[in-house]
């Protein structure tokens, strides 16, 4: 016998929250599998529903996730994503206990596939951290700190639901994130303070502070919140080398 329908209204709300944040992607590198991603993701999003007795969610979802990643030039802006959609899925929560077999069953699915799409975005964010140029010590500690409160409570989280395998992957996962960013944040330059008594060009500062106006694209990006290149803030951050 088919499972009703309202079993599956809740997860459909759950994937109408959750898709549309795929759609705010990261600037694109490949337009092939961007346009695959899109897609597929536009085909889940037409009928969510639909999608969620479909044979091939965890293919399409596969697909979705992946792309967003592969598909994305700018690594720290598909991190970024990838952390919203984690947080979306944890926003969900199973409040009261089942009173059914028909309700534990249909909870059990929203967990399932909640924790799916948590588990998948996670690994891309490790693929995006491995591929990740590393601008400076301090971006890797801090790093390692973002990583560590996602991947604890991923691993909290499947451990509740009983998923041990997947608490395992993610332990590793963890481990092998910390070590990385260690080693390779160990030989780079840290970050330090600098002032001065004028807004200056970020030319004039690169040259003051380096002995290298071509770092001046650097200093830029140490100081996000100030856009113009001829008026750097007066006080603000700069690498020790």
């Amino acid at each position: 016998m088919a499972a009703p329908d309202w079993m599956f209204d809740s997860t459909a709300a759950m994937l109408a929250t959750v898709l549309p944040l795929f759609r705010r992607a990261p600037p694109v590198s490949d337009a092939a599998i961007y346009a695959r991603t899109r897609r597929t993701l536009d085909r889940l999003a037409a009928d969510t529903r639909a999608a969620t007795r479909s044979a091939t969610l965890a293919a399409d979802l596969t697909t979705v996730v992946v792309g967003y990643r592969e598909a994305a030039a700018d690594l720290r802006s598909c991190i970024a994503g990838l952390e919203r959609v984690i947080v979306a899925t944890r926003s969900f929560a199973v409040l009261m206990p089942a009173s059914s077999p028909t309700e534990k069953l249909r909870q059990q699915h929203e967990l399932a596939l909640l924790g799916f799409i948590e588990a998948l975005s996670l690994a891309q964010i490790g693929e995006c951290v491995a591929r990740l140029d590393i601008a400076s010590y301090d971006e890797a500690r801090a790093l390692r700190a973002r990583l560590g409160r996602l991947l604890d409570v991923g691993i909290e989280r499947a451990s509740e639901r009983g998923d041990v395998g997947t608490a395992m992957v993610m332990r590793s996962m963890l481990g092998a994130l910390v070590r990385d960013l260690i080693e390779r944040g160990r030989p780079l330059a840290r970050l330090s303070r600098y002032d001065t008594a004028l807004p200056l060009p970020a030319v004039v500062l690169a040259h003051e502070l380096y002995q290298d106006a071509g770092r001046a694209g650097e200093l830029m990006a140490e100081n996000g919140q100030f856009d113009h290149p001829s008026f750097m803030p007066v006080s603000g951050r700069a690498r020790t080398r």
